[in-house]
């Protein structure tokens, strides 16, 4: 990451005349203000504190430091040096950087990103991304800025995507996947931009050099406010400030995110904050929203209503805007559970925590208030697979591989797993403790049952209680079903409506990858609830690998999910600016939020019914496709 700036020769005689004097100080909203009120941030003058954080990730490690600004009459809200903010980036993705800081008199900082793996070839769309930062109009915009930040140490493929996972044959979790050169854009990108201006947030220009010799200055040192990176840029990752230091939770999945046990080990319970704080929470709230939440124009299709360019009218239209801004702590926790459970309703869109102000001993009623919030499609989505969990205990079924047998011969196997997981499954050799760990091994294993089965010339991949997990698990079971090398899964990026299609291969070791589809007829059962990965699985089964879908609609999903937390430590997670989505013959993107159509309907009462589990749904599979059954 190359950090410039650009001449202005208009703007060169407003070089810095004072040594604590800041650049642009004035915080007005404007005429183009997305919060609709004449709250204006106040002058900054200076900086009233300066000191070193240590930035930990999950494990509570130290990764390495930066410096912390507090701005005089901005509280103890933190900014961060560009120098810094690349370093953020750097630890993040899988990108280098380096940085420029010039003379005094221009305005235009610029980072530019380039790959550091000399060992990878790369699409020529993967080229280096140059993002810029325009302090006089306090924007952050770019041409072609590759916005897929992941953490290094869990992708081996070097384009900036969390898709990939290396080798882990000690806990038997993954093979390795390569992504080859063919990945590509179906369409090139637009013009990003962030308009800070919009939502009264600002950058600052300062000297830094007259302030602490400890520190390594700059007389041009560009401040930005940390939550606008961790709010905008850095999709996979949690980052949160506790007052002192830095969390940057990288693993979503992980069960010891630092990210939560900074706040919950330190929080300072209060009843009041500031103004301040309410406008500026509030203020990257609706930042996060409107530069990541990627199915503003897609809810129309689940029943709900659309959000414009700025969701503060949104919010506002649902009521909740007051109360989101409200200085008092209880009122806006608990605005902020029903905005999300109630009105974004995704089914990804899940509140974890309150604020930092409330106490440790809160969170677990804030949790229970906010599922009391819960939407149309989130309950449609809780009912349909508490039926579904009811109805297939009660036919005997479980996680693991069912026979159907006709005469005294088994005919057709049902693999059923609820989750697309990736832990160490151990020494174990239960089916059902393995389907519950690692779906990548589950599924190896559960072939190798079926293969004992020679009579097993139809498989049928029960997802109708899949909730979701690991997209890179999800990967892995698609290449189980794959007949050729050109597999791919497609991705668009609403931020700039770009769609992009990863093109991949699966290393099991043999050489010749995990494919079965040449033993196997394949179809995958769909419920109402079967959502994201659970969801994305029968999509690509449905428009790429022309394995048919039977059963229900599935419940749908396709946001990547974006962990976050807010300025005040309240923890959420949303759908991110990227969405998983299909691609049809004809080359065309296919949104799946809203679910995946099926071949053949099969009613609920025949999913796990007849004579044994699942022999109606081998009936009407025959009845379908006899010659797959002769």
């Amino acid at each position: 990451m190359e950090f410039k700036f650009l001449r202005k020769s208009v703007f060169a005689s407003l070089a810095l005349c004072l040594a604590f004097a800041l650049f642009s100080c004035t915080n007005e909203v404007g005429d183009n203000n997305v919060v609709g009120f004449g709250y204006q941030f106040p002058e900054a003058t200076g900086f009233s504190k300066a000191f070193y954080s240590q930035v930990y990730n999950e494990k509570g490690e130290s990764k390495f430091r930066v410096v912390t600004f507090n701005l005089q009459g901005w509280e103890d809200i933190p900014f961060i040096r560009l120098e810094d903010v690349g370093k953020f980036m750097d630890y993040i993705n899988d990108r280098g950087y380096n940085y420029y800081i010039p003379p005094s008199g221009e305005y235009i900082y610029s980072c530019k990103y380039y790959q550091n793996d000399a060992g990878t070839v790369y699409p020529v769309e993967w080229k280096d991304d140059t993002l810029y930062f325009d302090v006089e109009s306090q924007t952050i915009y770019s041409d072609d800025f590759t916005r897929m930040v992941s953490p290094k140490n869990t992708v081996n493929n070097g384009i900036g995507n969390v898709y990939a996972a290396k080798a882990d044959t000690a806990t038997k979790s993954s093979p390795k996947i390569d992504f080859n050169n063919k990945t590509e854009y179906a369409k090139q990108k637009e013009r990003m931009t962030i308009d800070l201006k919009a939502y009264g947030l600002k950058m600052f220009v300062f000297d830094t050099t007259r302030y602490n010799a400890a520190f390594t200055g700059y007389e041009n040192d560009l401040l930005v406010p940390f939550q606008v990176i961790a709010d905008t840029f850095l999709r996979v990752a949690v980052c949160s400030f506790n007052g002192f230091d830095y969390y940057v939770g990288i693993d979503a999945t992980s069960d010891q995110l630092a990210t939560t046990k900074a706040y919950d080990s330190g929080r300072f319970v209060r009843s009041i904050r500031s103004q301040l704080k309410a406008e500026y929470n509030y203020r990257n709230l609706c930042l996060l929203f409107d530069k990541n939440y990627c199915l503003k124009e897609r809810r129309t299709e689940v029943g709900k209503d659309n959000i414009g360019a700025f969701i503060n009218d949104s919010i506002f239209k649902a009521g909740l805007g007051f109360d989101l801004l409200s200085t008092d702590t209880a009122t806006y926790d608990t605005a902020l559970a029903k905005f999300l459970k109630g009105y974004i309703d995704d089914g990804h869109t899940g509140y974890h925590e309150p604020s930092m102000y409330q106490s440790y001993a809160s969170i677990s009623q804030y949790k229970n208030l906010s599922r009391s919030f819960a939407g149309p499609r989130d309950k449609a989505l809780d009912e349909i697979y508490m039926a579904r969990r009811k109805d297939r205990a009660a036919a005997g079924g479980k996680k693991g591989v069912f026979y159907v047998k006709e005469g005294d011969v088994d005919k057709m196997a049902v693999i059923v797993f609820d989750n697309f997981l990736q832990s160490d499954p151990g020494n174990s050799t239960d089916l059902e403790e393995i389907a519950g760990a690692n779906t990548y091994w589950f599924l190896t294993k559960a072939f190798e049952d079926i293969a004992n089965h020679t009579g097993v010339k139809n498989v049928v991949i029960d997802l109708s209680c899949n909730g979701g997990g690991v997209i890179q698990q999800c990967m892995l079971a698609l290449c189980f079903l794959r007949d050729t090398n050109e597999f791919f899964m497609a991705e668009k990026n609403h931020l700039d409506n770009s769609v992009a299609k990863f093109y991949y291969s699966i290393d099991t070791g043999t050489g010749s990858g995990a494919s079965l589809k040449k033993n196997y007829k394949f179809y995958v059962l769909t419920s109402g609830f079967s959502f994201s990965c659970g969801n994305f699985f029968p999509a690509i089964c449905h428009y790429q690998l022309g394995v048919p879908v039977v059963g229900q609609k599935s419940g749908g999903g396709g946001g990547v999910v974006k962990p976050t937390q807010t300025s005040d430590g309240a923890l959420f997670q949303t759908s991110a600016s990227a969405e998983m989505c299909a691609i049809d013959a004809s080359g065309n993107y296919v949104c799946i939020d809203a679910g995946v159509p099926v071949d053949h309907e099969v009613p609920y009462d025949k999913f796990y019914s007849g004579a044994s589990i699942y022999k109606d749904l081998y009936d009407m599979l025959k009845g379908w496709y006899p010659t797959n059954f002769n």
